[in-house]
């Protein structure tokens, strides 16, 4: 049986792009069977070959996978002649030079459509053609900084990070794949071509469109939750005995199942009750802080050996923690511990105390949080 054509077969790409963002985006094309052909430069070729390799490392080799390659000087006359004529005959044209170098080499769009009307010829820029930065480099942690996805990123408290990966430049790939496959599928009912403009910035904006709605929904500028959910809960990374494990819990139909995988007979009912218990998980993943905890010291809510019984009037251990949890916990919502708060009897009291008297177990020092809550009639130990 012969093999069937590739969704892109026929078309040809010329890529002028260099590092990430333009040359994925041509890769992706060239995965998809469209005949690709790079240039570089002489001797030097793209900066990619050079990270960790001498020549083919193995980034450069993962990102221009697929594609045919041709070292030529657009600086000279001929060099760029000779580009231009490929440029004439390509259906696709990608390039990443700042606004106005490809018009300065005789490769501009508009020197292309001149001779090629149905050209798709697709920009990758920092910051676009036009606007205060368009002249200026972009990279990939600048894209990540402005957008603001690194203050998003990272734990509460913490300075903004940077998310793993290339991320603002594969999200400009992405982007700059989609746009060009939608204007040759554009091209297929009028026969002219797009010039297209890509930027790092706009593309990892992109990536955010949950946090950009809340925002101008509520005003209110999105927090770094560290591996949380700001919506859900719980949403977020466990350690078990073995390793970390990921849970998301979207709705109760959901918590209800995972409460039964758990082997806990009060998940199905309070979950048809219409609220998840963040506690739960802790009875059956250890480590997680507002659940029971693997040290019997914790689980007995002692602060000596298990033996030792807290003294009067002093809260147990594993009260504070579970009252500490609570105040770090987001409003209303699935699975929200504050309209639920963890077994034993200093916790339910923290619990009706409300949020003012969590926050002041979780900002004042034992001393201080003594002389506050000592009364007659506290227990001393958590069930």
């Amino acid at each position: 049986m012969a093999d069937r054509a590739m969704m892109l077969d026929g078309i040809r790409v010329l890529d002028l792009s260099r590092v990430i963002a333009g040359p994925y985006c041509a890769t992706l094309m060239a995965d998809l069977g469209a005949d690709v052909v790079k240039v570089e430069r002489p001797g030097r070729g793209d900066d990619l070959r050079a990270w960790r390799g001498n020549g083919m490392s193995a980034t450069f080799a993962a990102i221009n996978r697929n594609k045919r390659g041709i070292a030529v000087d657009l600086q000279q006359p001929e060099g760029s002649k000779l580009v231009f004529e490929l440029a004439r005959r390509a259906d696709v044209v990608i390039e990443n030079f700042l606004p106005g170098v490809a018009d300065k080499l005789g490769l501009g769009y508009t020197a292309v459509r001149a001779v090629n009307p149905a050209a798709v010829y697709v920009s990758v820029t920092g910051f676009g053609q036009t606007g205060p930065h368009a002249r200026r480099a972009g990279y990939n942690t600048i894209a990540q900084g402005m957008s603001g996805i690194m203050a998003l990123t990272g734990m509460p408290g913490h300075p903004p990070t940077k998310v793993g990966g290339s991320v603002a430049d594969v999200a400009a790939a992405f982007l700059a794949f989609g746009v060009a496959n939608a204007a040759l599928a554009h091209r297929l009912r009028t026969g002219q071509g797009q010039h297209l403009d890509v930027s790092l910035l706009a593309s990892t904006l992109a990536l955010l469109p949950d946090p950009v709605a809340h925002y101008f929904d509520s005003g209110k500028r999105p927090p770094r939750v560290g591996n949380r959910n700001p919506y859900l809960t719980p949403a977020e990374a466990f350690r078990t005995k073995d390793g970390w494990v990921q849970v998301v819990i979207m709705n109760p139909d959901q918590y209800t199942r995972f409460s039964r995988a758990l082997g806990d007979d009060s998940g199905p009912r309070r979950a048809r009750a219409g609220a998840g218990h963040d506690r739960l998980l802790g009875h059956a993943v250890p480590g997680r802080t507002g659940g029971r905890r693997t040290d019997p010291r914790v689980r007995r809510g002692v602060r000596g050996p298990s033996s030792e019984a807290p003294r009067p009037g002093r809260r147990g251990r594993a009260a504070r923690l579970r009252a500490r949890a609570h105040a770090r916990l987001p409003g209303q919502g699935l699975g929200d511990a504050r309209h639920d708060p963890a077994p034993g009897a200093a916790a339910r009291r923290t619990h009706r105390g409300g949020p003012r008297r969590a926050r002041f177990a979780e900002g004042r020092g034992r001393a201080s949080c003594r002389r506050r809550r000592r009364r007659p009639g506290v227990t001393a130990t958590d069930a």
